[in-house]
């Protein structure tokens, strides 16, 4: 069994978690229900959790403040360790943001205000609550905020570990700097901006991540309401010295601000909303929504009935002197019932005593006595005659009298019937001479039957709606489309509100709520977008039933342009054929849209960047384009590379620069064949490159090839080579030819040898070559 503390029974669980449990409890001796918050115990053995406990009961028996949960007591003994608390009713701020997602605006001034005027009393006694959260944000079932949980708080300028809620933790905090009121203030901005908009200020699930957000990521101020950007760029600003110094400060600031933004009764929508949204969630209450005060009305004063304040200020007296460890705090238990007591003993009585009667409505229209006396006679009225006289003699109510109640006087409800005198009956009238009698039977008037004076109910007029009011329609980072919705009726029976989400033209969302029992409602309506929405436009129409006298209101937020996505990225890489120098590069895009993308084009060999290019693509969702770019000599060998950057896509290709030998023109200059039988040519040979080359050569005499010759070349890329033949002899009359060729080119020169004397021997060839 969990040991609990002595003089008091536990009812429920309220929460659990690592370093203890709170449980809602009753004073045995009082019936009062209270929190109490019990230390794990496994950290009760440890000294240093136990110290640390201790101290946050200490530190909480100076916190007297009306925004601030009130300490009752501590209890520590063998068993264990207990802090006992004022009893919130109410929610936390996490469950209201759980079912709701936002507050609306002027909710969020409004718990934001509270919280603050909680922690401004803090920061006067130099403390910093370092854990601001949704979760120690109590809202009461009147709107109004408590702030609880004080178990890691340390005095201002403490260097400790850092420790809080990382979501909601200062810049200072993922530094390791000291606290301050300003971190306070930070991490109430936070939440502040998480009540309007339905997200954290910044949202990674890496904790190294989040902690670089909070410490260097722009402030999203644009998330928030327009009137409040320049309180949550101040909240949330990066340096503490930039923020207000204190939550004192910061609440003046936020009334300027919800004043020039919302109007001097900012506060009262704010808290009547946080009213309806406590409502909403009545199981999540730890008692039952409080009933007003019991009343006994009597003649003349009302009565209170007490709650035992007395019994409980008494008992908690005994009860500290008999505890094993007790802080001399729990003297608050009698303080603050003293102070209920006497607020109640003080309130006096009415001056004017209260009759009950004379309060009633009169259960029928006003009687007219001139419609059941008859004309008052000569002489002197009886006393009994007229109005007085008809109440005297009116009938008692069907319903008994209540006790207490006069029945003399008007009537007290239910029916009356009155009996009216007898009418005296009309004299006859005497006949006259002139003009000739008319004879007249005199009508006597009729008695009249008495009738009990029905009882009559005004009709309750028909509720309608007098008028609908839209707040601004926004749609987040997170797609959730928020617009709030403000119905004013004539009355206070049942109403029913539309409302219908429509992207682009199409409904996608219609929610209908039932409203009653007031003259004046506000919703805020939420409906999270899916699919394509952007560059679309997102309207809330909201009607009524009845309809309202306006008609139906409609509020349109424009989604901004769809980014234009790069979708498909393709390149080519080519060379121009040798001695070509220029490299070209084809580029093709296809993207989302027709916004701009930009494109970045990088040239390199051999791994070195060797050109770089810019430009911007829009207009059309599909590009090409080619970029070249001209080397001074043909990279030959090389490792020719290009890198293409478009919006978020990248690629790249590349390609190895081969020179095989080519030959560009092959000419004999000169070719020559004498007498003697010497033959001799001049070749002359173009390459494209350095690399080896071979000639061929060929004399041809006589359609007889007599010599060849090959030649390598090599090391430039003109060549100038001289070849020659001795043949002897030469035939007269004959055809002779020089012929190279190399790398597929080739070219010729000849003639033809003279002819021959007659009986002359043609003489015998010698063949020699001479280069």
């Amino acid at each position: 069994m969990e040991w609990t503390a002595p003089g008091y029974t536990e009812l429920s669980e309220l929460g659990a978690g690592a370093s203890g449990r709170v449980v809602l409890a009753v004073h045995d001796d009082t019936g009062v229900k209270v929190a109490i918050k019990y230390l794990a115990e496994r950290l009760r053995r440890d000294p240093a959790a136990l110290a640390r406990f201790q101290s946050e009961a200490r530190l909480l028996t100076t916190l007297r403040d009306a925004h601030i949960a009130t300490f009752w007591e501590y209890i520590q003994d063998a068993g264990g360790a207990a802090i006992v608390m004022e009893l919130v009713n109410g929610v936390s701020l996490r469950a209201l943001l759980r079912e709701q997602w936002v507050t609306g605006p002027e909710a969020a001034l409004v718990v934001l205000k509270g919280s603050l005027l909680g922690l401004a009393r803090a920061h006067a006694l130099g403390l910093v609550h370092r854990d601001y959260k949704p979760e120690n944000v109590i809202v009461r079932e009147d709107g109004a905020s408590k702030l609880v949980d004080f178990g890691i708080a340390v005095r201002q300028g403490t260097q400790v570990q850092p420790e809080g809620t990382p979501p909601y933790m200062a810049p200072e905090m993922w530094a390791g700097g000291p606290a301050s009121p300003a971190t306070d203030v930070y991490a109430a901005t936070a939440v502040f901006f998480e009540c309007m908009t339905g997200h954290r200020p910044y949202r990674s699930t890496e904790p190294s991540v989040l902690g670089y957000q909070h410490l260097h990521a722009p402030i999203p101020i644009h998330d928030a309401p327009e009137p409040v950007r320049e309180l949550v760029a101040r909240g949330l600003a990066k340096e503490p010295a930039l923020r207000p110094p204190s939550a004192a400060d910061f609440v003046a600031e936020l009334e300027r601000a919800a004043l020039a933004g919302y109007g001097e009764d900012w506060e009262e929508r704010g808290r009547r909303r946080l009213v309806a949204l406590v409502a909403l969630l009545p199981l999540l209450l730890p008692s039952p929504p409080s009933a007003p005060p019991e009343v006994n009305v009597t003649m003349g004063r009302s009565s209170f009935r007490s709650s035992g304040t007395h019994a409980m200020r008494s008992t908690a007296m005994r009860a500290m002197r008999n505890n094993a460890v007790r802080l001399a705090a729990g003297v608050s238990v009698a303080v603050a019932v003293a102070v209920a007591v006497v607020a109640l003993a003080n309130r006096e009585p009415p001056t004017t005593p209260v009759d009950v009667v004379a309060a009633l409505p009169s259960p029928s229209p006003p009687l007219n006595p001139a419609e059941l006396l008859p004309p008052p006679t000569t002489g002197t009225p009886d006393p009994g005659e007229g109005p007085s006289r008809i109440a005297a003699s009116a009938h008692p109510s069907t319903t008994p009298p209540t006790a207490g109640t006069p029945t003399t006087g008007a009537p007290t409800g239910g029916t009356t019937t009155t009996k009216p005198p007898k009418p005296t009956p009309t004299p006859k009238k005497t006949p006259t001479t002139t003009p000739p009698p008319v004879k007249h039977t005199p009508t006597p008037t009729p008695t009249p039957t008495p009738t009990p004076t029905p009882t009559t109910t005004t009709p309750t007029p028909a509720t309608k709606v007098a008028g609908v009011a839209l707040g601004r329609l926004t749609v987040n980072a997170d797609a959730l489309a928020t617009g709030s919705a403000t119905i004013r009726t004539t009355g206070t029976a049942q109403v029913t509100l539309t409302a219908r989400f429509s992207v682009a033209g199409t409904v996608v969302r219609t929610t209908r709520i039932r409203l009653s029992g007031a003259l004046s409602y506000t919703r805020v309506l939420s409906h999270r977008l899916t699919g394509k929405t952007c560059g679309a436009s997102v309207t809330m129409t909201v009607t009524t039933t009845p309809k309202a006298a306006g008609g139906a209101k409609s509020a349109t937020a424009e989604l901004p342009a769809c980014p234009t996505r790069v979708t498909g990225l393709r390149l080519s890489l080519s060379l121009a054929e040798q001695p070509g120098r220029t490299a070209s590069v084809g580029i093709r895009v296809t993207a989302s849209g027709t916004g701009e993308i930009p494109v970045n084009a990088r040239v390199l060999l051999n791994g070195k960047q060797v050109a770089q290019g810019t430009t911007t693509f829009s207009g059309k969702t599909v590009y090409s384009r080619t970029v070249s770019h001209t080397f001074k000599e043909r990279p030959c060998g090389g490792v020719l590379s290009v890198e293409v950057t478009a919006g978020d896509r990248r690629a790249s290709r590349q390609l190895s620069v081969d020179c095989p030998a080519g030959v560009r023109q092959v000419s004999v200059l000169r070719a020559a064949f004498s007498q003697r039988g010497l033959a001799s040519a001049v070749i002359t040979v173009a390459t494209l490159n350095e690399q080896p080359v071979r000639l061929s050569v060929a004399f041809v005499l006589a359609g007889k090839t007599l010599h060849t010759e090959q030649v390598e070349l090599s090391g430039k890329t003109a060549y100038t080579q001289t070849v020659s033949f001795t043949y002897g002899k030469a035939p007269c009359g004959a055809a002779w030819s020089w012929t190279a060729s190399a790398g597929g080119r080739d070219d010729s020169a000849g003639g033809t040898t003279p002819e021959c004397p007659s009986q002359e021997e043609s003489p015998t060839p010698s063949p020699r070559s001479e280069r």
